[in-house]
């Protein structure tokens, strides 16, 4: 078994970097899988040019290392999608690698219903967002882009959580109650992965 944490932030010591971790510890602690982390950030990922090359693929035409992030969700069971706000919504990483991910989905009748490349896959998924203000206002759509994200690829959805109020690097591990709340979504996770017992 598998968990994979995709992070939007270039800081490897971040606040978001510390909720992923957090949540795949605690998933893997219920369930005893493997956790992988990427940072989306370190790989390179180019614009999605709207070409419709993968119309009937499932796969970009456009070669980088888009790819390699795709093989590895294709291997997971569970995906953890984390990202800061930036002026109000994901990072451009984060963004570039969603856009991209317009080849995960596929319009059979019409272009108002699509179905996801991972609608029968079984895989789970926990969204997370980090904003530096405490007014939730100002966390935009950070969070709700993540989780209509997953379920627009087909990832079944166990938990969002969302940190506000953390700016300088790190600084969320040093807050008891968000390192529970993430501890939390990390076993419901876990659990869902597991199955009814």
């Amino acid at each position: 078994m598998k968990i994979l944490s995709l992070i939007g932030s270039r800081r490897k010591r971040g606040n978001s970097a510390y909720l992923a971790a957090r949540i795949a510890e605690a998933a893997a602690e219920v369930c005893g899988a493997e956790t992988e982390e990427l940072f989306l950030g370190d790989y390179c990922i180019k614009a999605c040019t709207g070409c419709e090359g993968c119309s009937t693929s499932w796969e970009c035409v456009i070669k980088d290392d888009y790819q390699r992030i795709i093989e590895r969700i294709d291997t997971a069971d569970a995906v953890i999608l984390v990202s800061p706000t930036y002026w109000y919504s994901v990072t451009s990483d984060m963004k570039r690698f969603i856009d991209r991910s317009y080849s995960l989905i596929q319009y059979p009748e019409n272009r108002q219903q699509w179905i996801g490349k991972y609608r029968e896959s079984g895989k789970f998924c926990v969204s997370a967002a980090v904003c530096e203000q405490f007014d939730e206002r100002m966390m935009g759509n950070t969070l709700s882009l993540l989780s209509d994200f997953a379920r627009d690829i087909g990832l079944k959805s166990v938990d969002s959580l969302k940190a506000l109020g953390f700016f300088e690097a790190g600084s969320i591990a040093g807050d008891p109650a968000i390192a529970e709340r993430a501890r939390k979504t990390g076993r419901r996770l876990g659990e869902a992965l597991v199955g009814p017992r």
